[in-house]
């Protein structure tokens, strides 16, 4: 019983990874000083976002354990999603599961909603703080509880994409896992921060055309290799997660991504994910502010 249990440890810690890192994208800290993104910023970076309610549909699928399928949001088998730009929104606070931090530094941020046809009551909002000419991982939270803090902020994107770019980067994150329903996925919620962290590693690659069921996209090829620590002692676990994802300019969003995961620990895991743009549609909206 006692493995048993130090098994289920593993799993509900292993499994607050994520990120997706579903939409991926060095950043301000919490209490710096500052008046904000300023709007020549945000008019700036517009540039580089689709027009507000665009969405983008894309074919999932997911292969390997489920342990290391569900630490990106994701179920296994085959499903199909959709990404809408819901515009940008002011304000943006970290987030608790109890609480919103009101004397964490407020942010501007795209907003991104990943919907599910299949699942109409499910989706999951991506909050990517604007500043210094990029986009930069904040707070992510799914409609069934769960949620993601990062204390600093993670660069995903900078503007414009230029090949031979890259970055790296790392923070310590607050992550709460709902209840699953799953018995080896019960309850999760990081306590103190002391050893849930997470770094991160960012090429840009040359651009390279790339053939979807959507049509053919010229593209540049955006490598991140997500690395988190979480738990200690016998529940210490390493998760790393490459994500490759295609960049289209035209279409100010990616066409095609890949995500492997790889999950040390007493018990090791692996997965794999793929997404190909199927169909989009654009908006004809100006960009708006929340």
């Amino acid at each position: 019983m006692k493995q048993i249990s130090v098994f289920r440890d593993i799993i509900l810690l292993v499994i607050i990874i994520g990120f997706l890192i579903g939409t991926v994208f060095a950043g301000g800290v919490e209490g710096e000083s500052g008046e904000g993104t300023k709007l020549e910023e945000i008019e700036y970076l517009s540039e580089y976002l689709p027009p507000v309610n665009t969405k983008f549909t894309f074919h999932v699928k997911s292969s390997g354990d489920k342990v290391a399928i569900t630490s990106l949001w994701e179920k296994p088998g085959e499903r199909d999603e959709i990404h809408q730009f819901m515009g940008i929104k002011e304000g943006v606070k970290g987030k608790t599961k109890s609480r919103v931090i009101e004397d964490s530094e407020p942010r501007t941020c795209a907003w991104w909603r990943t919907t599910v046809p299949s699942d109409q009551d499910y989706y999951a909002d991506f909050n990517y703080a604007l500043k210094n000419n990029g986009l930069y991982i904040y707070r992510e939270e799914e409609s069934t509880g769960g949620l993601r803090y990062y204390i600093n902020c993670l660069k995903a994107v900078s503007f414009p994409i230029t090949a031979g770019d890259g970055w790296a980067d790392k923070t310590t994150f607050y992550t709460y896992i709902p209840d699953t329903g799953v018995s080896l996925s019960p309850t999760y919620e990081s306590k103190g921060l002391t050893s849930d962290s997470i770094k991160v590693k960012v090429t840009v690659d040359k651009k390279e055309n790339i053939t979807t069921p959507a049509g053919t996209f010229e593209c540049y090829k955006v490598t991140t290799i997500f690395t988190s620590y979480t738990g200690k002692w016998l529940t210490a676990a390493t998760t790393t997660t490459t994500q490759k994802r295609w960049w289209s300019p035209e279409l100010n969003y990616f066409v095609k991504e890949r995500d492997s995961i790889s999950i040390n620990a007493v018990i090791d895991a692996s997965g794999t994910i793929t997404k190909e743009l199927t169909n989009y549609q654009l908006a004809s909206s100006d960009m708006g502010v929340i």
